[in-house]
Formats: structure tokens, sequence, C-alpha cells
């Protein structure tokens, strides 16, 4: 469960009913100001009914399995793939490429686009074309992944639009329906009714989209990484380079803190230094 994500959602709308409340003179008089079904009706409902016509069904079929996506807390964890990619790399060294079709389905890192760029060097393709293939693979995975985020950036561009369409309408009718006996008390009650709709359109945009949206593409933008990662490693087992090397290259896709220590790295349970300068003696 992504807890972060759920505290911020439910601290938001705490903190603008707390606001409301706070505001108001009684309780009733809150509800009477910031509760109106018509403005519901024409925000939430218009702002919905426009992205169902604006982006694919198919788009608006992925938004449970895409919020699912949103609720998991994991992360993915570059330094098992750069253990992975150092392990395939001493196979391929001592006994060949071949030999990475069985270990790769044998691993427990089950990931899909790693046994598919791995299965691209085994048939001895020119590095120049898998690059150029994993590349567009990347792509691909990269246009299927927008459209996460790109219904809710639909929903949200609408919801200010029709909260100002909400608020015309209301006060076309109080201007309408306007009665010079009632005074300002009328025409300030009027007000306030015709600009809930620009409310609800602020809370639909900047506390229910965008966060959904920012979070989507900052995922998409982790795994991307993970894959970049793949492909090179993939294509410096592929030149044959030396697996201790392959790691430090990998390496720099992640922090300093992050990155696991190398065989050989440690001396009775510690860290060893792999650089030390020694001091020149004065002449």
């Amino acid at each position: 469960m992504n807890i972060s994500f759920l505290i911020g959602l439910l601290a938001g709308f705490g903190l603008v009913i707390y606001g409301i409340m706070g505001s108001g003179s009684s309780l009733s008089q809150v509800l009477t100001s910031f509760i109106d079904m018509p403005s519901v009706y024409i925000t939430f409902g218009g702002a919905i009914a426009a992205t169902v016509m604006s982006v694919p069904v198919k788009y608006l079929k992925d938004v449970p399995k895409n919020l699912k996506v949103l609720m998991k807390r994991e992360k993915i964890n570059l330094n098992t793939y750069i253990d992975t990619i150092e392990e395939l790399a001493k196979e391929a060294r001592l006994k060949g490429l071949l030999v990475l079709e069985e270990k790769v389905n044998s691993m427990d890192l089950q990931d899909e686009f790693l046994k598919y760029c791995v299965m691209l060097i085994i048939d001895a393709i020119e590095p120049t074309k898998v690059r150029a293939q994993i590349e567009n693979e990347i792509d691909c995975i990269e246009a299927r992944h927008s459209s996460a985020w790109k219904v809710f950036d639909t929903l949200g561009s609408f919801g200010p639009s029709f909260g100002m369409l909400g608020t015309l309408i209301g006060l076309i009718n109080m201007l309408a329906n306007m009665n010079p006996e009632q005074g300002a008390d009328a025409l300030g009650q009027g007000m306030s009714v015709a600009l809930v709709t620009t409310f609800y359109g602020s809370v639909l945009t900047n506390m229910i989209c965008a966060p959904i949206s920012n979070r989507l593409k900052a995922k998409h933008e982790e795994e991307m990484i993970a894959k970049e990662l793949i492909m090179e490693g993939v294509l410096s087992i592929q030149s044959g380079e030396n697996p201790k090397y392959i790691r430090e290259k990998l390496n720099s896709y992640i922090t300093y803190q992050e990155r696991g220590s190398m065989p050989g790295d440690k001396e009775d349970g510690k860290p060893k230094k792999r650089f030390k300068r020694k001091k020149e003696a004065n002449a």
C-alpha cells in the first residue's frame, strides 16, 4: 500500500475541510454554502463526460488497473538488476552467450523485458540492431504507459472549465431572479452558490487529478531508468566486457549510498578502501 499517497490525500482534504469549517459561523451554514448538488453535477459530471469524449475507451478501461499500480508500495531495486546482469556477464564470459537463455529463465528475478533483451543477443544480432530494437521497445512501452496519466490530465484540464461554466450559469440565474426588495443579502447568497462550482473544479484538478497524474509519471520514470540500465548491461555483455567493469558502469544509475559492494571489496566484514593515495615524502 502506498502510504505516502494516502497520507497526502487525506491530509489535503482534511486541511481544506478544516479551513471550511473554521470560516463558517455554524455547521448548517457551511453545509448550505459548500454543498450544492447541481454544482456537483455540472462540474464533476461535465468534466467526466468531456473526458469520455476525449480519450479512447481502452484508456478508460485501464483506469482501475492504473490506480492499482499507483497504490503499490514497492520500489524498483536497481541493485538487484545490476547483480543479475553481472551474474549473466560472468556466465557468458565462461560458457558463451548461448548458456544465458537457460540461466535467465532459472533466475528468481522474473522480468520479461530482461529476458527479451537477453534473447536478442543470444540470436547473434548485430549490436547496433540490438540497441535499435531495444530502444524501439522502450519507446513503445513509454507510449503505452502515457495512457495511464493522460486520462487524469484530461480530466484535470476540464475541471476549472466546467467550474467556470457552473459559475456563469449561477450568475445568470441570480441576475435573472434578482429581487430589489431582498437587498444585498440575496445578492451575496446567490453569488456564493454561483462560485461553489469554481471551488469544485479547483478541488478536482489540484487535489485529485494532478497528484495522481504526477505519481504515475514518477513510477513510469523509475521503470524507464531500470529498462535503460538493462539495455546498457545486455549490450555490454554482448560486447564481452569485464563483469566488474559492467557493474561499475551500471552503478552510475544509482546513488553512492545505494551501490552494492563488489566481490572482493570486503575484508573481515568491513568495506575495503578501493582508492588510497600515498603521501609523497617531502624532499
